[in-house]
C-alpha cells in the first residue's frame, strides 16, 4: 500500500468517526456517505509520472539520500563515484536522477555553477515533466535563478512545479514546491505569503509524517517570523529545529538550525545569545568536519560586534572571516559582506574604502528589484548618510536617513496591515462558513422532521432495517481500520528484513527506557554488535547470504533477550539490544551467550554452509553519562574497540 493510499483510508476512517451520529438518524447523509467514500476512492488514487530504475540502483539511490541527511557534501562525493563506475550501466531516467541529486547537494553546498551544470546535464537525458525528478530539476533551477536575484523568473518555476506536483498527485514534490516557493517569498521580503505556503508545506509534510522535512521547514519558518517582528515564534522553530538535528546526529543541519537561530537573536539585539549562538555554529562546523561553514559564523561574530558598538572585536572577526572567502557566490553575500565592511571602514573614518564598498553595493543591486531588496537598501541608504556626514555633507545626509526611514516606516506597516487584514479574512471566511453549515443543517433537519410527521410507521420500520444494516458496517469498518492501524503500525516500527524494531523505533523506546531509569534509578544497558566482515560474506557469497545472514543472527539473538528488552537493527549489519534494569555485567553476560551462540552456529545461503561471528560493544548508564547519545556513543566505542582487537569479542565500555 503506498503512502498516498494510507492517507487516503486514514482520512475515511475520520469522515466515518464525523458522520456516525448523524448516519444512526438520517438515511440520506448515510446515502451520500456511502457514495462520496466510493467516489473518494476511486478518484484519488496517484497518478504519478515515475522514472523506471532498475532494481540494482535502488540501494545507491536511498545511500544517497541518507549521505544527504548527514553531509551534502558526502553525498555529492558518492553520486560521482557511482556515476564514475556505473554510468554505463544506468538508462537515462537513472542518469537524470543522479544528475538532478548531484544538482541538488551543490546548491545546498553553494556550489553554483556546478549545480547548473548538473542541472543541463540532467535535462539532456529528457526526464519526464511530472516525474519526481523532472520537478526537483526545476526547483533547483529555480533556487539557483534566485540566487543570482532573478526573483521573477524564479517563482515561474516555483509555480510550475507545483502545478506539476498537482497534475500527478505527488504529494511530497507538492510539498516540497510550497517550501521552495516559501523560502523565495521569504528571500525576497514577501514574509506573508512566505508564511502562507510555509504553513501549507508545514501541514502536508505532517500527512506524510515527514519529520525531517518539518524540522527543515521550521528553520526557513523562523527566519520569515523573525523578519516579521515575531521574536518568540521564530526563536522556537529554530530551537526545535535544532533539537531535532541534535539528538539525530544531523550536525550539516545543526549548522543552518544554529545559524538561524543566532540571526534571530541579532534581529532582537540579544547580543549575548546571538554571540554565543555563533561560537555554536563554528563549534558545530568542527564537528561536521569542515572549515566551509566557519566563515558564515565570523561574519555573523562581526555584525553583532559592530551592532553593540565594539568596532575593534568586530574588525578582528571580518578579518577572519576574509581569510576563508572573498564576495561570495551570490549577490546577496557579495552585498552582506560589502555592507559590513562599509560600516567598519566608516567606523574607522576611512571614508574612501567605504565609499568604494557602498559604490560596489549598488553595482551588485542592478538587476535586483528594489521591492525584493528593502532591508539591503535601507542599511544601504543609513551608512550613506552616516559617510555624507563625515564628508559634512548634511542636506544630503538628512535625505538618505528620511529616504531610509521612509523605507522601514513603509514596509513595516504594510507588513503589519496586511497581517491584520489576512488574519480578519481568515477569520471572517470561517465565520461565514460555519454560519452556512449551521443553516443548512438545520434546513435539513426541518425537513426530516417533515418526512417523519408524514411517514412516522414507515419511517419507524426503516431506521430499524438502516440501524441493524449501519452496525454491521460501522462494526466492520472499526475492524478495517484496527487492522489497518496494526499494519501501518508494524510498518513504521518494523525492520522489513529482519522482523525488528527499525532505528527510529529502536531509539524512541531507548529514550523512555533512559528516563524510566534515571527516574527510579534503576539500571540501564545497551549492546551495541555487528557481523565481522559482513562486506567479505556480500562479496563471497552474494548480497542474498548477507541478507540470509543478517535475519539468522537476529533470530538467534532474539532468543536471549526478555520479553520486555528491545532489540532493533539499526543500520546495514548492526544491532542494537536496549536492556532496561539490566547492568552493564549482565548486558555483557548476554553479549557473551549471543557471541558464543552465533560462533557455533552455521547457516545454508545457496547451497553453502557459512559461519559467521560478531563483535559487542556494552554501555550502561552512569552519573558521567547520562543521555542516549552518551551511553550510545560510549558503545560504539566499545564495538570498536572490539573490531580493533580481533573482532569476536565483548568489549565492556
Amino acid at each position: 500500500m503506498s503512502l498516498y493510499t494510507k492517507i487516503i483510508v486514514m482520512r475515511a476512517v475520520l469522515m466515518i468517526d464525523r458522520v456516525h451520529e448523524s448516519c444512526l438518524s438520517n438515511l440520506k447523509y448515510f446515502q451520500l456517505f456511502i457514495i462520496s467514500c466510493i467516489t473518494y476512492f476511486i478518484f484519488s488514487m496517484p497518478s504519478y509520472a515515475e522514472e523506471e530504475h532498475s532494481s540494482w540502483i535502488k540501494a545507491p539511490f536511498q545511500q544517497l539520500d541518507e549521505f544527504n541527511k548527514k553531509d551534502p557534501a558526502i553525498a555529492l562525493d558518492f553520486a560521482e563515484k557511482l556515476y564514475a563506475k556505473s554510468s554505463s550501466k544506468m538508462n537515462n531516467a537513472e542518469k537524470a536522477t543522479l544528475f538532478a541529486k548531484m544538482a541538488l547537494y551543490c546548491s545546498y553546498l553553494g556550489k553554483l555553477e556546478q549545480s547548473q551544470e548538473y542541472v543541463d546535464t540532467a535535462n539532456t537525458f529528457k526526464p519526464k515533466p511530472n516525474s519526481t525528478t523532472g520537478i526537483s530539476l526545476l526547483l533547483t533551477q529555480a533556487t539557483l535563478l534566485d540566487s543570482l536575484g532573478k526573483a521573477k523568473e524564479a517563482m515561474l518555476l516555483y509555480k510550475q512545479a507545483e502545478q506539476r506536483s498537482l497534475d500527478s498527485e505527488n504529494l511530497k514534490s507538492l510539498a516540497d514546491s510550497y517550501s521552495y516557493i516559501a523560502s523565495s517569498y521569504s528571500l525576497n521580503h514577501n514574509d506573508i505569503e512566505a508564511i502562507k505556503y510555509f504553513n501549507k508545506g508545514y501541514h502536508l509534510f505532517e500527512q506524510l509524517g515527514d519529520d525531517l522535512e518539518i524540522a527543515y521547514m521550521k528553520i526557513q519558518m523562523s527566519t520569515s517570523y523573525s523578519l516579521l517582528y515575531d521574536d518568540e515564534q521564530a526563536i522556537r522553530f529554530a530551537n526545535e529545529a535544532l533539537e531535532y538535528f541534535l539528538i539525530h546526529e544531523l550536525f550539516f543541519d545543526a549548522l543552518f538550525a544554529q545559524n538561524a537561530l543566532a540571526y534571530n537573536y541579532l534581529r532582537k539585539k540579544s547580543y549575548e545569545l546571538a554571540k554565543e549562538a555563533f561560537y555554536q555554529v563554528i563549534e558545530l562546523s568542527k564537528k561536521v568536519n569542515t572549515e566551509d561553514y566557519e566563515p558564515g559564523a565570523y561574519l555573523g561574530l562581526a555584525k553583532v560586534f559592530l551592532q553593540s558598538e565594539k568596532n575593534e572585536k568586530a574588525r578582528y572577526y571580518f578579518n577572519k572571516y576574509q581569510r576563508y572567502k572573498t564576495l561570495g557566490n551570490t549577490p546577496y553575500e557579495k552585498i552582506d559582506h560589502l555592507l559590513v565592511k562599509a560600516e567598519l571602514e566608516l567606523n574607522d573614518e576611512k571614508l574612501e574604502l567605504a565609499e568604494q564598498a557602498l559604490s560596489k553595493v549598488e553595482t551588485t543591486l542592478i538587476g535586483i528589484e528594489k521591492e525584493n531588496a528593502l532591508s539591503v537598501y535601507r542599511q544601504l541608504y543609513d551608512l550613506k548618510a552616516k559617510l555624507a556626514t563625515f564628508q559634512d555633507d548634511y542636506k544630503t545626509a538628512y535625505n538618505l536617513q528620511s529616504q531610509a526611514r521612509d523605507i522601514q516606516s513603509n514596509y513595516s506597516n504594510s507588513e503589519r496591515e496586511k497581517i491584520r487584514s489576512k488574519m480578519k479574512i481568515i477569520f471572517d471566511t470561517d465565520q461565514a462558513l460555519l454560519k452556512n453549515k449551521l443553516l443548512e443543517q438545520e434546513k435539513q433537519l426541518n425537513d426530516i422532521a417533515l418526512e417523519n410527521a408524514q411517514n412516522k410507521q414507515w419511517l419507524q420500520n426503516l431506521v430499524i432495517a438502516i440501524i441493524s444494516t449501519l452496525t454491521l458496517l460501522l462494526a466492520y469498518f472499526v475492524y478495517r481500520q484496527l487492522k489497518t492501524s496494526q499494519s501501518l503500525q508494524m510498518l513504521a516500527n518494523t525492520d522489513s528484513l529482519t522482523g525488528l524494531a527499525n532505528r527510529r523505533f529502536a531509539f524512541n523506546q531507548a529514550e523512555k527506557y533512559l528516563a524510566y531509569a534515571k527516574k527510579t534509578k534503576k539500571d540501564f544497558s545497551i549492546i551495541m554488535f555487528d557481523i565481522d566482515f559482513f562486506k567479505q560474506v556480500n562479496d563471497e557469497y552474494g548480497h542474498t547470504a548477507g541478507d540470509v545472514a543478517l535475519k539468522e543472527l537476529a533470530i538467534l539473538a532474539c532468543g536471549f533477550v526478555r520479553a520486555n528488552d528491545i532489540i532493533g537493527r539499526i543500520g546495514g549489519e548492526e544491532f542494537l539490544i536496549v536492556l532496561p534494569t539490566a547492568s552493564s555485567k549482565q548486558a555483557a553476560i548476554i553479549a557473551e551467550r549471543i557471541r558464543a551462540a552465533t560462533e557455533e552456529q552455521s547457516f545454508t545461503a545457496n547451497n553453502t554452509e557459512i559461519k559467521i561471528t560478531a563483535s559487542f560493544g556494552v554501555s550502561q548508564l552512569t552519573s558521567k553519562e547520562e543521555t542516549f547519545s552518551e551511553i550510545f556513543h560510549n558503545a560504539d566505542v566499545a564495538l570498536y574497540q572490539a573490531k580493533e582487537h580481533g573482532r569476536n569479542k565483548v568489549v565492556l565500555a
